[in-house]
């Protein structure tokens, strides 16, 4: 997907340049800590620091229409560029190939040139949690967030309409459509199994939060897990 230049937050992209100074990248994954935002913010330099991890790509899928695409952000791209960010894979890369990957249920992109280093952040509302890689682990509920957008990958085949559906909700009301179906999930374990898996306390804590502070997010995420569960 090719992306236009266009009008950013520059006070925003100095925020995270100052913050970038030592590092090439910062994540806040929200969960559990808090119920958000989160980010994720890059830095993408000309010439590798060799002193922590050096990303030069950054990856990660947009709706063109109703449509999924991937969108690729590197110091070649010409900035400031802003994108949206649908719901899938973050990956940011290095100069060797070897990568970190996040997962997402939405958000935004913008990014530009703060002196001589690109900076590119990606906000959303909703968790963007850290699904392994070179320089860091697997945020707690990362594997049950993973296998939920497969079940969307299979939904988007075989439901007419989906993924448009999909790609016109927000990040939270996908989000609460994933909690929903966690919830149900968890509900159909025997209460003796429910302590040996602690991201179930995550996912009532959220799904009470939900109900409560984003009646409408949750209201469309039912809406949408009720298609999923037609596979």
């Amino acid at each position: 997907m090719t992306i236009e230049p266009a009008t950013v937050d520059l006070a925003v992209l100095a925020t995270a340049a100052e913050r970038l100074s030592t590092w090439g990248f910062l994540a806040h994954p929200d969960l559990p800590d808090g119920p958000g935002p989160a980010s994720l913010i890059v830095a993408l330099r000309d010439v590798p620091t060799l002193r922590h991890y050096d990303p030069e790509i950054v990856e990660f899928w947009s709706t063109d229409g109703e449509r999924g695409a991937r969108v690729a952000i590197t110091r070649a791209t010409r900035m400031p560029v802003a994108a949206d960010v649908s719901w899938g894979e973050i990956r940011i890369t290095d100069r060797l190939g070897v990568s970190n990957e996040y997962l997402t249920f939405g958000g935004h992109c913008e990014a530009g040139e703060i002196g001589s280093v690109g900076i590119v952040v990606i906000t959303s509302s909703a968790p963007i949690l850290r699904r392994g890689g070179h320089s860091q682990g697997w945020d707690e509920g990362a594997d049950a967030i993973g296998a939920f957008f497969g079940r969307l990958l299979v939904t988007v085949d075989y439901i007419p309409g989906f993924e448009a559906a999909l790609a016109a909700a927000d990040p939270l009301a996908r989000y609460a459509a994933f909690i929903a179906d966690a919830l149900a999930r968890d509900r159909r374990i025997r209460e003796a199994g429910r302590p040996e898996r602690p991201f179930a306390a995550i996912v009532r804590v959220e799904a009470a939060r939900l109900r409560s502070d984003h009646p409408d997010a949750w209201e469309v995420g039912a809406g949408l897990l009720s298609n999923i569960g037609r596979t």
